[in-house]
């Protein structure tokens, strides 16, 4: 038996121990009293090592110190017996270190995650799987099977924090393994009730949402056809935009899916498809993600989609999509005479400006035809009713995108009848750069190093007319010289011209030009300018669109 002498001896020595040590703080993690106390000093090591450390965790001094204190830190959280208090602190520190040592305890919160209750927990610890995974570092198994655990159990509907959602999502993308992707495609499966706001809320905004976006990281082919029977689903409607994205990462078996659907080959989609009613518009819906993917059959199977349509909604937006597929010579021919089936006057649900074929005059500027213009100027003259102001609008910006050296004056002439100050205003800049370069395609390329003005609104109109004249004059060379300047011209509408430009340029695909492109993204990533980044969707798709083309 200790005498009294004896133990309080021991409580000095350990009391005397190298307080600047962090090996005597490790020792009072064993007892109770000083455990506490321990878990913040140790904590406080770690942030005062990282900042002289200047953040890097990498540095020597830092990896010294984890190689102490990460794991027996880890041991006390997965031990549990912990105040609340103590228990965020010291989660909070284990997941700041992103050690691959740490994974225990990040997937105990994970495992253990239940609403209101250790929220934070979850939060710090997705935060650090996303590190992890950045850095290359995400390799313990048992927690990747614990991030899924926890989302596939989270429910936005309950959650009191959006800060935990971001992050929770997020963790997932990083973690993308795998095994993610069966897992995902189960997701998809369940239905939904649009009436149901906490199953909207759940379902679709969160997991079937996040579980697409999954799948399209992982390229996970094998989801093609549950991704498509989404787009069959109408209470899914949200998620067609991220769906679109996810298809196109797998654009052969993507483009198989979707035209069995489309061409009523599959019985499961036939069946999906009839909660379409007599509207059809599922087949709007099959095209659009067909264009998208831009790859030569899905253009045959579009373009004889568009002559049995039977009903005008139909008809125009799927003469709409087909300015995306590689070129050929059915298809503006095809968009003219959808054109003039479209009754004058026509209202199309949906659309931009209300008028079919407002919608179409303004999208045939993507044919990058300046024949185009003396059809478009025609067509303006002749119109009638309700849709006039919209066609002459959608039009003379149509003509000003198209219109070569011969015809500037003709369509000044047109604004001077038809236009407002806006579209006066869109073709000064426009037909300088004409007189400028005439038909030299590297003359209209080299205008786009010229900074854009931050006003007016229409300033970016040189450049938007720099590319579709580089696309109307130029060839495969000249895509690759306007590919080199998509990373300076940073407006919006302008970045958009352009990739759409080297996309005309390259019907069949090009994988060297697509990493160009993806290059120019993840920079911007990096950089984190959020309006630059909003501009980057149109460059991530003509990417992707220029990958699926180049395959066999």
């Amino acid at each position: 038996m200790l005498t009294a002498g004896v133990v309080a001896t021991s409580a000095m020595v350990t009391a005397c121990g190298d307080e600047s040590d962090p090996s005597t703080w490790v020792k009072r993690l064993d007892d109770p009293a000083q455990r506490p106390a321990a878990i913040k000093r140790l904590s406080q090591f770690f942030e005062d090592g990282m900042t002289k450390a200047n953040k890097d965790r990498e540095s020597a001094e830092i990896k010294g110190l984890l190689d102490k204190i990460a794991e027996p830190m880890t041991k006390q959280y997965t031990a549990g017996n912990l105040d609340e208090k103590t228990r965020k602190e010291l989660i909070k520190f284990l997941a700041d270190t992103r050690d691959p040592r740490t994974a225990p305890a990040l997937a105990k919160a994970f495992n253990e995650y239940e609403a209101g209750k250790n929220d934070e927990d979850v939060k710090f610890a997705a935060q650090s799987v996303n590190g992890m995974a950045t850095a290359g570092k995400l390799t313990d198994q048992n927690l990747i099977d614990a991030v899924w655990n926890c989302f596939s159990k989270f429910q936005v509907s309950k959650a009191k924090s959006i800060n935990l959602v971001k992050d929770l999502h997020d963790a997932v993308l990083a973690a993308k393994h795998p095994t993610y992707g069966p897992k995902a495609v189960e997701k998809l499966s369940a239905p939904v009730d649009p009436k149901n706001i906490e199953q909207v809320k759940d379902q679709v905004q969160f997991w079937q949402m996040t579980a697409i976006q999954i799948i399209g990281e992982l390229k996970f082919a094998a989801a093609a056809k549950s991704l498509v029977n989404v787009l069959l689903s109408p209470a899914k409607s949200d998620l067609r935009a991220t769906t679109n994205s996810a298809l196109m990462k797998m654009p052969k078996e993507a483009e198989t899916q979707l035209v069995a659907a489309l061409n009523g080959t599959d019985p499961d989609f036939v069946k999906a498809e009839a909660a379409f009613g007599p509207e059809k518009t599922h087949i709007a819906i099959l095209t659009d993600s067909i264009a998208y993917i831009s790859r030569p059959a899905g253009r045959d199977a579009t373009l004889a989609a568009l002559a049995q349509v039977d009903n005008d909604s139909n008809r125009v937006i799927v003469a709409q999509s087909l300015y995306r597929f590689p070129g050929d010579p059915r298809i503006l021919p095809a968009f003219l005479d959808a054109y003039k089936k479209v009754p004058a006057n026509s209202h199309i649900a949906m659309l931009r400006g209300d008028f079919g074929r407002a919608n179409l005059a303004l999208v045939s500027a993507h044919f990058y035809d300046p024949n185009l213009v003396d059809w478009l100027l025609k067509e303006m003259a002749g119109a009638t009713g309700d849709e006039v102001d919209a066609l002459r609008l959608f039009g003379l910006e149509a003509a000003i995108k198209l219109m070569p050296a011969a015809k500037t004056k003709a369509v000044n002439d047109a604004i001077a009848k038809y236009g407002t100050p806006r579209e006066q205003e869109m073709w000064k800049p426009a037909a300088h750069v004409v007189e400028k370069c005439n038909a030299d395609a590297s003359c209209y390329v080299k205008f786009l190093d010229e900074p854009i003005p931050s006003s007016p609104k229409t300033a970016n109109m040189g450049a938007i007319k720099a590319s579709y004249m580089a696309a109307i004059f130029g060839n495969a060379g000249t895509a690759k010289e306007l590919a080199s300047k998509v990373d300076k011209v940073k407006d919006g509408g302008a970045r958009l011209a352009l990739v759409e430009a080297i996309d005309h340029l390259l019907p069949p695909g090009d994988n060297a030009v697509a990493e160009m492109l993806e290059k120019v993204v993840d920079a911007d990533k990096a950089n984190g300018n959020q309006a630059v980044l909003q501009a980057d969707d149109a460059v991530v798709k003509v990417a992707l669109r220029l990958r699926a083309r180049a395959l066999p």
